[in-house]
């Protein structure tokens, strides 16, 4: 009961590894420690969250998703940029 308190007020931000993993992330670096130690904090890589938001809109019509994979397109278009822009930073 304690720990559901204790998150319940949390505010969790969303964390992107180097590797693409992505991880929520609590604000009170305490409880983020605390759930690490416990194994509770779930690591996903950024391709799977992509590959199930595909899953979950294959079925929506049109008008209502194809909206927003163009923006989810967009958005992948300019973080690949700016990661190739990093990998060639460190080459040089």
């Amino acid at each position: 009961m304690v720990e559901h308190a204790i998150l319940g007020q949390q505010t969790f931000t969303v964390w992107c590894n180097s590797d693409g993993r992505i991880q929520s992330q609590p604000t009170s670096d305490s409880v983020f420690e605390d759930l690490l130690e416990k194994d509770q904090l779930k690591e996903t890589p950024l391709d799977e969250l992509v590959a199930e938001a595909i899953e979950q809109g294959k079925n929506e019509p049109n008008d209502d998703i194809l909206d927003m994979f163009e923006t989810l397109h967009e958005r992948l278009v300019r973080a690949q940029g700016m990661v190739a822009d990093e990998i060639a930073r460190r080459r040089r």
